[in-house]
Formats: C-alpha cells, structure tokens, sequence
C-alpha cells in the first residue's frame, strides 16, 4: 500500500469516527433515551428535544445529527400525538454560559454569534429552559412536531 493511499484511508476513518461519533451523541441518546420510557408516557405528557442552529447551517456532522433530530422528531409525533404526548425540538442558537465550546471560543467569534441576533444578545440558558416549560405546558398541547427556534432572530423561518 502506498503512502498516498495509507494516508487516504486515515483520514476517511478519522471522518467515519467523527459522524459516529455526532450521530451517537446528538441523535442516538435522544432517540434511544425516548425508547426506553416511550411505553411509560402517560396522555399529557411531553418530549422535547434539544436541537441546534447548526442543523441549518455551518454544521457539518453536527448539525447533520441535529437535522435527523428534527426529522426523528416529526416521526415519533405522528406516532405518539393520537395517544396525547406532544414531541418538540428546541433549536437553540448560542447560548452564553454553557461549555458548548469547550473555551475555545474567541471573542471575536462570540460577538459575530450575537451580531448575527436581531435582538442583539446571546441566549441564556433560562431561555431554554422557558421555552421547555412552555412547551411542557398546558397551554401548548396543540404545538407538536414542530422544532421551535430560540435563537434572538439569528435564523428564521417563514
């Protein structure tokens, strides 16, 4: 085998390992922790799913786990809403105050993410957390399968 070759098969396993490792992480521990309480879900109750604003743009095996989230989520409310369960994504843009990036983000970088708000300011965590109580709520039985973007404007929908 020649180096060039060598070289090619690690980088496709270093690539294989990375999408695993997105897919596990971001869809597979949202779709297999719902399964394993899905048959214990009373009428009234509710899934919310932590998405992500990468899953829209800029986010590679990241945001393509956090896409499968939105789709999975669609699915499991035609299964579930006829038994009186809601599923609902939480599409959060950045948030200040978590390890999200891991303390590698520049400051540079964080005032681009909250320029591109309308709003002009990052997210909270309480704003992720309103959200949740919201759409575990009475008042939000009839919002299901949808994926809720909490993001200060800085992607819409229409």
């Amino acid at each position: 085998m020649s180096q060039a070759t060598s070289d090619e098969g690690s980088a496709l396993a270093a690539l294989l390992a990375q999408w695993h490792a997105n897919l596990a992480q971001n869809l597979l521990t949202a779709v297999l922790t719902t399964a394993s309480v899905q048959d214990k879900l009373t009428r009234g109750s509710s899934i919310i799913s932590i998405g992500s604003i990468g899953a829209e743009r800029r986010g590679g095996s990241y945001g393509a786990a956090k896409a499968a989230v939105g789709a999975w989520n669609a699915s499991l409310s035609a299964e579930l809403a006829p038994k009186d369960v809601t599923c609902n994504v939480i599409s959060a843009g950045y948030v200040a105050d978590t390890n999200f990036f891991h303390g590698q983000l520049s400051d540079e970088r964080r005032r681009a993410l909250v320029e591109e708000t309308h709003n002009k300011r990052p997210g909270t965590v309480d704003d992720i957390a309103q959200t949740a109580y919201f759409l575990a709520s009475q008042g939000a039985r009839h919002i299901t399968g949808q994926t809720i973007h909490v993001n200060g404007g800085a992607y819409t929908t229409r």
